[in-house]
């Protein structure tokens, strides 16, 4: 389930901020779930029967589904034509060979991996720690099984506010802050430390999710995104289960004390070594200079950030120099631009009606209404734009009902009165 929604969550989102948000919501109610399940199933345990807690669950994951079932989600849509349909065993291998292969997703996969293998060594480590260290029996067990839940789910409301610059790093400090705790436990002989200890791992399990998620998110291709996150959570399944078998044996090998230690200092000493690494996928997952262009035009603003991704992937740079004409008026309409940098005249029947600068957008009357070009448009100096096919440009447009209330406003005020007359002609882009 996991993979779906992680990958259902950039089609919902439309910036990189919104998109942690989401991520951190989504823990939010996990961790939401995970504490007030227990509770509200005992409560019908002990109040009613057994069968009705089975049932109430069974009715709850049937009333998820049917809300589930009303949603619907505005892509993915392919830019450059129909999309390659492939089966599922292809799809999984496709996202296994793309992990193997990108220097990012082995360094962030692998690292959550190894997360999740000091995570089943603690599931162990804290029932050795509980009888042998503090001596509280099962209940205290439970009391720091909460208290992970609880620092998880303070965490996750903190993490909605992660700034999308500093993810990696931010990845790597909660990796940091994941295993350190665990070492601190060895020399503790308070239960209550201990406590604040694990909620302290639980805070970090928080932030590491949301970073994690929301880097994958980000560098991976959304066609293959949903493989790349199963093939995470198959190495998560696996590495709890192989940490829960490795941790008795540390355990009888080296002591209860000196396997915390142990086990605590493998995550602090990876994200350490991966520091500058790290770093550097920040660096390449920062907005590109082309969403950066795609945020600023306001038919493409209701578009999810997946789809604006696509947008400006298949936006080409023409540079253009003083005197060179764009678009001449009646010829037919092949392209929509954006300015980036420099300076454009914009005349219609030989009358300069204003000019435009970086930020600026035009040429998108001919496509939307399927007629010559209304005005011509030269560059007083030397310019570079952002051009968008006229294929991929109506797909973004008329895929999305809110981009399509938009774009009808923009021709609108665009659009020449009989007699060639612009309308509203202190419009800045016009």
């Amino acid at each position: 389930m996991r993979p779906a929604v992680q990958s259902l969550l950039p089609s919902l989102a439309r910036t990189s901020t919104e998109l942690i948000a989401l991520n951190g919501a989504t823990s939010t109610f996990e961790g939401l779930g995970a504490l007030t399940g227990p509770l509200v199933v005992g409560a019908i345990v002990l109040f009613v029967t057994v069968g009705s807690a089975f049932i109430g669950a069974g009715v709850s994951l049937l009333v998820g589904v049917g809300v589930l079932f009303r949603v619907r989600v505005l892509g993915p849509v392919s830019l450059a034509g129909a999309p390659e349909r492939s089966g599922p065993i292809r799809r999984t291998s496709a996202g296994l060979r793309l992990v193997v292969k990108e220097p990012r997703l082995r360094l962030i996969i692998g690292l959550a991996g190894a997360q999740c293998f000091v995570r089943g060594c603690l599931n162990v480590l804290v029932v050795v720690a509980s009888f042998g260290m503090f001596h509280a029996g099962s209940s205290g067990v439970g009391y720091l099984n909460a208290a992970i839940g609880v620092g998880g789910l303070l965490g996750a409301f903190a993490a909605t506010t992660l700034s999308a610059r500093r993810l990696a790093l931010t990845f790597g400090a909660a990796i940091l802050l994941w295993g350190a705790p665990i070492a601190v436990l060895a020399p503790l002989s308070l239960l209550g430390l201990a406590i604040l200890c694990l909620a302290a791992v639980g805070a970090a399990n928080a932030f590491e999710d949301v970073a994690l998620i929301t880097l994958l998110q980000r560098s991976t291709p959304d066609d293959l995104l949903a493989s790349v996150l199963g093939v995470l959570w198959a190495l998560a399944m696996t590495a709890v289960a192989v940490g829960s078998i490795v941790a008795p044996w540390v355990v009888a090998s080296v002591g209860d004390r000196t396997s915390l230690v142990v086990v605590g200092l493998i995550l602090p000493v990876l994200a350490l070594v991966s520091g500058r690494r790290l770093a550097d996928i920040d660096k390449t997952v920062q907005p590109t200079e082309g969403l950066k262009l795609i945020d600023g035009v306001p038919m493409f603003a209701p578009l999810s950030l997946a789809m604006k991704e696509r947008v400006a992937a298949s936006l080409l740079r023409v540079p253009v120099r003083a005197g060179e004409t764009v678009i001449h008026a009646g010829e037919p309409g092949h392209r929509f631009y954006i300015v980036g940098a420099g300076q454009l005249g914009i005349e219609r029947a030989g009358v300069h009606l204003l000019n435009v600068g970086p930020g600026d957008y035009f040429g998108e009357i001919a496509l939307l209404q399927d007629v010559p070009r209304t005005a011509s448009v030269t560059a007083v100096v030397d310019s570079a734009l952002y051009a968008l096919g006229r294929d991929a440009f109506l797909v973004a447009v008329t895929g999305h009902p809110a981009a399509v209330a938009l774009a009808r406003q923009v021709v609108a005020e665009r659009q020449p009165e009989d007699g060639g007359q612009p309308l509203h002609t202190d419009d800045p882009r016009r």
